[in-house]
Parts: C-alpha cells; sequence; structure tokens
C-alpha cells in the first residue's frame, strides 16, 4: 500500500474491529469480478425465466458457498445499504 497504513498497523486494526468474518466475506465477494460475473449471468437467467429465481439464486449461493441463516430483508434493487454494515439502531423512548 503506497501511502497509507498497512494491514498490520495500530490504525488499520482500529478500522476494522467492529468487522467481522461476514463483513469480510461480503466485501471479498463485491471486489470478485468472478462472482460478479456469475451474479448477472444468474439474473439475466432469472430476468428471462422469473419462476426460476429461488433455484437460480440457491445455485449461486452454493457455487460460492454462500449461506444465510436469517431470512433476507427486502431492499431497492442494487441499494449501496446493503453491501455495507449498518450502525445499530438504538430505541430512544419518547
Amino acid at each position: 500500500m503506497s501511502g497509507g497504513s498497512t494491514w498490520r498497523s495500530r490504525s488499520t486494526v482500529a478500522d476494522f474491529a467492529s468487522h467481522d468474518y461476514a463483513d469480510f466475506a461480503q466485501e471479498f465477494l463485491r471486489r470478485n469480478e468472478g462472482y460478479g460475473d456469475d451474479h448477472g449471468a444468474t439474473e439475466r437467467r432469472i430476468a428471462k425465466r422469473p419462476a426460476s429465481a429461488i433455484s437460480e439464486r440457491e445455485g449461486l449461493a452454493g457455487r460460492w458457498g454462500l449461506s444465510f441463516p436469517c431470512p433476507a430483508r427486502r431492499t431497492a434493487r442494487r441499494s449501496p445499504g446493503a453491501l455495507v454494515a449498518r450502525a445499530p439502531r438504538h430505541h430512544h423512548p419518547g
């Protein structure tokens, strides 16, 4: 890395201390050209045959070793919020 900190620096460790394995895995996939190509091809097949959406997405997940233990929340298509960690919501009475 030129001009910046290295992955071993204290500042880098502090920057990523709140991230879990899923955050790093998601970022890896976001940057992976092969995954992007596979995801795009999957979505194009779904566009041609919408009834195949579940099996196509399960196939994509299986090819990339993904599992989703919680039901997905509905988000806007290609929403950048789906790619970044969100701050926890705090309940404020009153």
